[in-house]
């Protein structure tokens, strides 16, 4: 795992300066690449070769490669490379050697997570590649003249050709959703590259392309049978995900995905498993995890913390994400990457079932609430005079209004997400999990907090061959993740009827106490926020009722974030 970036051009302060500010991405080697079109640098965290003959960027022949990530099914690509020596056992030349043999084709060879940039000396183009599930991050700049990118955007911010103008679209997404969403920034001209693409920039125009999406057709299968090649194809990416030179550990938060994978991992070597509590025993879920682990025989270890260790985490919080990031479980998994940071140097994490195999509760009661505002008309018109969006006819309207955090029609200029492909609203909440909430809510609260404690973070439940084999399911077995519930009976029953559950904060309380003053007074300051969303109005409901304190949540995260990077 590491830390990737480059720009047109030559400037090594520059550069020096990027890798500098991705340092805990990658503590253990800093290294780049120079030439008068294009310069790459990369900041190492060793994972496998941990000697400095992987150090990147690689060279070979006429291709230069900064690489974030691994790649587990290196050996079997390496077998397929006879003719080639290696002067490694790292998988970042097998990567390499692949490009150079199998040109961009050689992508749908890599079982793993990564964000790859090639510079082809020869050409005078660079490529940049992002995994499937868009694990690992990838942003880029293009102003028609600059082209510059990086696994982060503090980095990109740090080049003197780019201009922090914010984007407006990102900013009104971010409110009504509590991420930036899709290929969007919060910056202008600035993108995220989409999971499963890979853009080419000839040093003019950049051009992107998409080389994976998910299956359309769902397959004829016996739910029996759907169970069984489940069960082989999690084995196997559990398997992949335990490739490394350094101790793996274990992410362990009592529900039904982790407890799944720690039984799966205590049968194959001793390990280390971490979680996180509260102080506050109202709140506290991390009594299960330890029952699991004492069952497991795994070596557990338990980090406690309250509302005063998490008002000296915020202005760290805001550091890390240096776009605004609006769920609030980012400090305790922060606070547990920290942990196991002491312990081991990757760590397992279960993201990534829900999204598989339905396992948001949430989505099977709007459904019931849909139908039942169809059946009632006379509802309708109250509906669409509170919240017109609730009114609709489109699934996908609908989805979107269940998600927001503060409603279009409390922004100061409304912007919509684009609309996903879908035939039935379930379906729809399926996509929208997989698309939006999983890569840019999910996954980046993991890498972000992993990474500002060198921590590499692997997504077992994340393999293209699962997320494929998943999305083919037909859609009443993928219902309550009651598969998985059933694999998991057969190792641990006892944990098989547990509900959801993961590194989550009681912020609503916080907000109406400890936290109120301090958010309010922030708040209450002049501030881009004047420009985006109406906030007098949401802060009035929510000092009258108490409510609304999501709304009061994102704006207080977008306020912290411009304190740190607009100013």
């Amino acid at each position: 795992m590491c830390r990737i970036f480059g720009f047109t051009g030559k400037n090594r302060e520059t550069l020096e300066r990027m890798g500098e500010v991705l340092a805990l991405g990658g503590p253990d080697d800093f290294g780049f690449f120079e030439s008068e079109a294009f310069s790459l640098g990369h900041r190492r965290l060793s994972i496998i070769d941990l000697s400095s003959h992987a150090r990147q960027p690689m060279e070979f022949d006429n291709l230069v490669i900064s690489y974030n990530g691994e790649v587990y099914n290196y050996n079997e690509i390496k077998k397929e490379l006879g003719e080639y020596s290696f002067t490694t056992t790292s998988d970042t030349e097998v990567i390499l050697k692949a490009f150079h043999k199998w040109g961009l084709e050689a992508v749908h060879k890599f079982h793993g997570m990564f964000a790859i940039a090639l510079w082809d000396k020869s050409t005078q183009k660079l490529t940049l590649i992002r995994d499937r599930a868009g694990v690992k991050p990838l942003y880029y700049y293009f102003d028609g003249k600059t082209f510059i990118f990086a696994s982060e955007l503090k980095a990109l911010i740090l080049h003197p050709a780019f201009k922090k103008n914010l984007n407006m679209r990102a900013s009104s997404l971010y409110f009504q959703l509590g991420f930036v969403p899709g290929k969007h920034a919060i910056f202008q001209n600035t993108f995220k590259l989409l999971p499963g693409h890979y853009l080419i920039f000839d040093g003019k125009s950049v051009v992107t392309k998409e080389y994976w999406k998910l299956p359309q057709k769902k397959l004829a299968i016996s739910y029996e049978e759907a169970k069984e090649q489940t069960k082989a194809l999690l084995q196997k990416s559990f398997a992949y995900r335990l490739v490394s030179d350094v101790e793996v550990g274990l992410f362990l938060s009592g529900g039904i995905d982790s407890s799944f994978l720690a039984s799966y991992l205590a049968k194959k070597r001793n390990i280390k498993t971490f979680t996180i509590g509260f102080k506050d025993e109202r709140f506290n879920e991390a009594k299960i995890a330890a029952q699991t682990a004492k069952i497991l025989g795994t070596k557990h270890y338990e980090l406690y913390f309250d509302v005063v260790d998490l008002l000296e985490l915020l202005p760290k919080i805001a550091d890390i994400f240096d776009e605004p990031f609006g769920d609030s479980s980012a400090l305790p998994t922060y606070l547990v990457a920290k942990l196991a940071r002491e312990h081991v140097k990757v760590a397992l994490s279960a993201d990534g079932a829900d999204e598989l195999f339905g396992g948001y509760p949430l989505n099977f009661k709007n459904q019931k609430r849909f139908f039942f505002y169809k059946m009632l008309r006379f509802l309708r018109p109250v509906l669409r005079k509170k919240r017109k969006y609730m009114a609709t006819k489109s699934f996908w309207e609908y989805k979107l209004a269940l998600r927001y955090r503060i409603y279009p029609d409390e922004l100061q200029e409304e912007f919509l997400l684009d609309a996903l492909e879908c035939n039935a609203l379930l379906e729809c909440m399926f996509l929208f999990d997989f698309h939006y909430f999983l890569t840019d809510d999910v996954l980046v609260k993991v890498d972000r907090t992993t990474m500002a404690n060198s921590l590499e973070a692997r997504e077992p439940y994340l393999d293209h061959d699962l997320i494929e084999f998943a999305f083919s399911l037909p859609l009443h077995f993928r219902m309550s993740k009651q598969i998985l519930r059933e694999l998991l009976h057969e190792e641990l029953p006892h944990l098989a009827k547990l509900p959801k559950q993961g590194f989550s904060v009681p912020i609503k309380y916080w907000l109406r106490n400890e936290l109120k003053e301090q958010v309010l007074d922030l708040l209450y300051t002049p501030s881009l926020l004047d420009n985006i969303i109406k906030k007098d109005t949401i802060i009035k409901e929510f000092l009258k009722s108490g409510k609304r304190t999501n709304a009061i949540w994102l704006m207080y995260m977008f306020r912290l974030w411009e304190e740190r990077y607009m100013r």
